[in-house]
């Protein structure tokens, strides 16, 4: 039977209300773009930038500009700031540039520089001619933020001489770096340094941080939910991690920036599709809690890498043989390699996350409707179905406790509701007579199933 539609817009105003998420506001969504197989970058940028890309991350180690004193990499400069001061600011495109004299613990300065340290006045003179260098050759690229150095924290450990030496070495060339951006833009330019999550809230590191990151217009972060052994944590560490964060640096003079953000989607490391889907609707939820706080957070990334990238990368970070190290970083991507690439279903929920907030034009996509039973390992059955006033959930297990969510055929969300137990009766009469989906979490499983309502 047919329910009153003055009913449905009165309920699902009510449902907004109560379930609504944060708009975005000032927030910048920014994305690392990486090809498929197909080796087409003007798709992939295509792809990130329909999921509502402002900015985009860009790094590069001063190694690879820099070989040795004055001899600066002028192939690899070509093929990557040059054509970058071409091609973003054509695509109405802000960057996100890091440049890395410290990589995820490797030291990547010219060679005749490896045994100085990064107080020594010979060092700092050094990057300042190669920022000479890099903004020579990016006079149109418009920066959302200069960050400088990537995950140093890894090398750096609990040493304070070595955070103290790099706090001076930011503290000179900080200034130099706003300077040089002013004179091409007439605007100010944040600049930060990179660090882990981790070492920004661990109680043996987060002072030292806390002094490094004195200097800089910006809180910069990398965060991926990891175990020591590469294994994900579940999605839920985002809530607990984002509110440590925000609780120390709780500076809104001082903006939080994630330079990176992801989860992988790898079953070797406990993941899976599902799981990824739920960490990037956690992010965006926990964003929202701390909306004052964290202004630009990246994406990352787009496209798993090859294996062959795998492979190298995990030759470089000295971690060649680890199985689920080399599985967490191929399958960081939202969508997959081979070919051009297919969505998972973290690329869907960003979609609907965002078109939920009114991020920018973008479409939430609908739910398939053949192929929703898809379980993460919960055993579960709605109950009447169809139904047409409510309808319940049972389940072996008296005892747990869901989230449950309700979407029409277009995958626009209708309700939310927490902390539903089993049995419990949900009310649907105000639904029109459609078929609807509902999707069940609970302890970090899900799972989706399909609802008739007469």
């Amino acid at each position: 039977m047919m329910k009153q539609v003055s009913l449905l817009f009165v309920v699902f105003i009510n449902a907004t209300i109560l379930f609504g998420q944060v708009p975005k506001g000032d927030r910048i969504l920014a994305w690392q773009v990486d090809m498929a197989e197909n080796n087409n970058y003007d798709s992939a940028f295509a792809y990130a930038k329909v999921a509502c890309m402002e900015s985009i991350h860009l790094s590069y180690t001063w190694g690879l500009l820099e070989d040795s004193f004055n001899v600066f990499n002028t192939t690899y400069m070509n093929a990557t700031l040059s054509v970058a001061d071409i091609y973003y600011p054509a695509n109405g495109m802000k960057v996100e540039l890091q440049i890395a004299p410290l990589n995820t613990g490797t030291l990547e300065v010219p060679a005749d520089l490896e045994t100085n340290n990064f107080d020594d006045q010979v060092m700092i003179d050094r990057f300042k001619t190669l920022l000479d260098t890099i903004f020579s050759r990016i006079p149109n690229l418009e920066l959302s933020a200069l960050n400088i150095g990537n995950e140093h924290d890894v090398n750096f450990g609990i040493d304070v001489a070595q955070y103290d030496a790099y706090k001076v070495f930011l503290d000179s060339v900080i200034p130099y770096a706003k300077q040089l951006y002013f004179n091409l833009h007439s605007s100010d330019l944040k600049v930060g340094t990179t660090f882990t999550l981790h070492s920004l809230t661990n109680p043996l590191t987060s002072a030292l941080c806390q002094s490094v990151n004195a200097a800089c217009d910006i809180i910069t972060t990398t965060y991926y939910p990891l175990n020591p052994d590469f294994t994900m944590q579940t999605p839920s560490a985002v809530f607990t991690d984002f509110n440590d964060l925000t609780a120390i640096y709780n500076d809104p003079n001082v903006p939080i920036y994630f330079a990176e953000c992801g989860y992988s989607s790898s079953s070797v490391c406990n993941s899976s599709e599902q799981l990824q889907a739920t960490f990037y609707k956690n992010v965006f939820e926990a964003w929202d809690t701390h909306y004052d706080q964290i202004k630009y957070l990246t994406l990352f990334k787009t496209t798993d890498w090859s294996q062959s990238d795998v492979d190298l990368l995990s030759q470089y970070y000295g971690l060649g043989n680890n199985t689920e190290f080399k599985e967490y970083l191929r399958a960081l991507g939202v969508r997959t390699f081979p070919g051009n690439g297919s969505n998972k279903a973290a690329y869907l929920q960003i979609l609907c996350e965002l078109s939920n907030r009114n991020w920018c034009q973008v479409t939430c996509p609908p739910l398939s409707i053949e192929n929703v039973d898809n379980s993460d390992g919960l055993k579960l059955n709605i109950y009447p179905n169809p139904c047409d006033q409510y309808f319940s959930i049972q389940s072996a297990d008296n005892d747990i406790v869901m989230q449950v969510e309700l979407f029409d055929r277009s995958g626009r969300k209708i309700r939310s509701l927490s902390s539903i137990a089993v049995d419990s009766k949900i009310d649907i009469s105000y639904l029109m007579s459609s078929v609807y989906l509902v999707r069940i979490t609970s302890e970090e499983k899900v799972l989706i199933k399909k609802l008739i309502v007469d």
